[in-house]
């Protein structure tokens, strides 16, 4: 039995760009419904099975009660418009009923799929208001879309609002920032742990480049790395129990890592350029980093377990810096220069392709947990970019000077 009937829906005309004077019998619908069905069993899913169209929003009604309720309604609503694949909508309307009880303890919510009347979930989001409703949004994005939520991660970046390039913490929508270091000196390529808890950075404290750790529930801080010579850009692995980071101390600034437990730098490269900006594969078996050893800023893969071949990533661009890999490890985001003004580019790893994502500039990408945006920095500001329909939209950060966004991916 053919499991797509032949009857075309009009979500999938939409999805198709199916023209509609093409009928049933038409000789190309059957190719056509054969993407259809593949798109049906692939992960972008939500509730029953129906797929969702980059032009499609689905629709979540919200109504909260208690104490709490209007705070954690606005917190919930600005979330689910922010995923770029939800329209939070009132109470009654939507294909989907998101409700619950907000109070100073937390959030009590439920999420019901009003075609089959079904509840996809009634949980318990603990901690302060805007916390729980943050966790509240995550857990609906999750279930409607198939894709992780992002509202609770942290987002780490300097600021130079004080005269100096401090470190300062802040929620992902801007909320709740928070100064971290007050050392009157420059801090620089901050990288968050994928849970949160720590933070790893190069700071000129000591006078000399040298990479700290900051342990966010105690406060405490480290320093960690500080051989002779250039110590910078650290990059937590996945699993949050090494470092990749650039290293001098051997002649040449080169890509190694470190198991924080204790041990030796393990060296990644060795050539006669430098290589700077790694970033860790979502397996940990690999790192992407920037190498002018060509000539130029490029972008290479290599081993993360030692010094191996190196693949060049061919962009179509002669400068490539900063790249951040996806959490589904399908794309590898870049700054790349174009004209004197620096800009977004992906990587598609798979298809070996690159595409520019930025037209009015933008450089220190970083994905969320969702692997569909990213936050980036220009000209002092901090954006999250929805890389399927390119819309930027500011981060309302309390200071100013920013840069050099980091994301954890809760």
């Amino acid at each position: 039995m053919n499991p797509c009937p032949m009857v075309v829906h009009p979500i999938f005309r939409s999805l198709l760009n199916l023209p509609a004077n093409v009928k049933s019998n038409s000789p190309s619908l059957p190719a056509l419904l054969v993407v259809v069905c593949i798109a049906l069993l692939s992960p972008n899913v939500y509730g029953q099975g129906v797929v969702v169209p980059v032009s499609e929003e689905v629709r979540v009604g919200v109504s909260l009660s208690g104490p709490q309720a209007g705070l954690a309604t606005e917190v919930v609503s600005a979330d689910l418009k922010r995923t770029g694949m939800i329209s939070p909508v009132g109470e009654g309307s939507g294909e989907y009923a998101a409700s619950g009880e907000a109070s100073d303890a937390g959030l009590n919510g439920q999420l019901a799929n009003k075609r089959t009347g079904e509840t996809v979930f009634s949980q318990t989001f603990s901690g302060s208001p805007r916390a729980a409703a943050h966790a509240f949004s995550d857990a609906i994005t999750k279930a409607v879309t198939g894709l992780p939520g992002f509202a609770s991660s942290k987002l780490a970046f300097i600021s130079s609002a004080t005269g100096s390039k401090e470190l300062y913490l802040a929620d992902i929508d801007g909320y709740n920032g928070r100064q971290v270091t007050h050392d009157g000196t420059i801090s620089a390529s901050p990288s968050l742990s994928r849970d949160g808890s720590k933070l790893v950075y190069t700071s000129y404290k000591s006078g000399y480049p040298d990479i700290y750790l900051i342990d966010l529930h105690s406060g405490s801080r480290n320093r960690i790395v500080y051989f002779p010579g250039i110590n910078s850009g650290p990059s937590f692995s996945p699993d949050g129990t090494q470092i990749a980071m650039t290293l001098s101390k051997d002649g040449n600034p080169e890509i190694y890592t470190l198991p924080l437990g204790g041990g030796a730098p393990v060296r990644i490269t060795r050539t006669r350029g430098s290589e700077t900006t790694p970033s860790w594969s979502p397996t940990g078996d690999e790192l992407v980093y920037s190498s002018d050893d060509r000539g130029s800023p490029q972008l290479f893969i290599s081993s993360s377990t030692g010094i191996s071949e190196m693949d060049h990533l061919v962009t179509g661009n002669s400068y490539c810096t900063k790249p951040d890999w996806s959490p589904d490890g399908k794309s590898i985001a870049f700054t790349t220069r174009l004209s004197g003004q620096f800009q977004i580019g992906v990587y598609n790893v798979a298809l070996r392709t690159a595409e520019l994502i930025t037209t009015s500039g933008g450089q220190d990408p970083d994905w969320t947990s969702d692997s569909r945006h990213l936050v980036y920095s220009n000209d002092g500001h901090l954006y999250l970019l929805d890389t399927v329909s390119h819309r930027s939209s500011p981060i309302e950060i309390s200071v100013a000077g920013c840069g050099e966004p980091t994301v954890s991916r809760p």
